[in-house]
C-alpha cells in the first residue's frame, strides 16, 4: 500500500501483508512526525453476516504501537541491527548508512522479533550472543533458522562473532546465515557487507524476482 503524508507530502510504502486485519494503524511520519492513521485489511466476511464492514466502530478501534512498523520512503533499503555493544554497533551502523541503508537498532530479542513480524529488512546483522550465552539460546537466530526457505531467502543475514572466522562459508551455511564476520575485522565491515550483498544478489536475485512474479500472478 502506498500512502502520502498530508502535512509534508512525503510518499511511503507499507507491505499489505504487514497491515493488521480490521484495525487501523497509527504511526508517525518519519519526515515531519505528523500522525498518520492507515486503514487495516478487511476482515473476512462470514455467510449471513450483514453487519461485516471494513472497520470496527470507533470505540472498538485498536491502534498498534507506532513503533511496530517502520515507515520509510519507497526504494530505501533497510537494516535491522541486533547488537548490544555500543562501540561495535555504532561502527556497523555507520558502515550500513554509508551503503545507503536505513538502520533500526534492536535493544533486545523481543523488540527484534516484533520488528521482524511487521517489517521486511534487506539485511539483518545479529550478534551470535545477542542477550544469550550460546548460539542455541539466541532467540533471533533460532527464529531465522526455522523460517520456511522462501521467506529466509528474502533477506541477507550476517552473524557477528568473537570466536568464528570471518568469511567461513561452510560454517555460515551450516548455521543458516549468509555471512560471518569476526569482531576483530570490523575495520573491514563495510567492504565485507558490500561483497557479501553483491554475491547474495547475484545468487538469489533471479530466485526472488521469479518468486515475486509468481506471487503477483497468484494474487490476480
Amino acid at each position: 500500500m502506498k500512502i502520502q503524508c498530508k502535512e509534508c507530502k512525503g510518499e511511503f510504502t507499507i507491505s499489505d501483508e504487514k497491515l493488521p486485519q480490521a484495525r487501523q494503524l497509527a504511526i508517525s511520519c518519519p519526515k515531519c512526525k505528523a500522525r498518520l492513521v492507515i486503514p487495516g485489511k478487511q476482515a473476512p466476511a462470514y455467510p449471513g453476516d450483514q453487519t461485516s464492514s471494513l472497520f470496527p466502530t470507533a470505540s472498538e478501534v485498536a491502534l498498534l504501537d507506532e513503533d511496530a512498523i517502520d515507515l520509510v520512503e519507497e526504494g530505501v533499503r533497510t537494516a535491522l541491527l541486533c547488537d548490544t555493544d555500543d562501540k561495535r554497533r555504532n561502527s556497523i551502523a555507520q558502515a550500513l548508512q554509508e551503503l545507503d541503508f536505513w538502520v533500526v537498532h534492536a535493544e533486545n530479542p523481543f523488540f527484534a522479533l516484533g520488528k521482524l513480524r511487521h517489517n521486511h529488512y534487506d539485511i539483518i546483522v545479529l550478534d551470535e550472543n545477542f542477550h544469550s550465552a550460546t548460539n542455541s539460546e539466541n532467540l533471533v537466530l533460532l527464529h531465522m533458522q526455522i523460517l520456511p526457505m522462501q521467506l529466509r531467502r528474502q533477506f541477507f543475514l550476517c552473524l557477528l562473532s568473537s570466536t568464528k572466522a570471518t568469511l567461513d562459508a561452510k560454517l555460515a551455511f551450516a548455521m543458516g546465515v549468509n555471512l560471518i564476520i569476526n569482531a576483530k575485522d570490523l575495520d573491514k565491515v563495510k567492504l565485507l557487507f558490500a561483497r557479501g550483498l553483491k554475491e547474495y544478489k547475484n545468487f538469489y536475485g533471479l530466485f526472488n524476482s521469479e518468486l515475486a512474479k509468481k506471487d503477483g500472478r497468484s494474487a490476480r
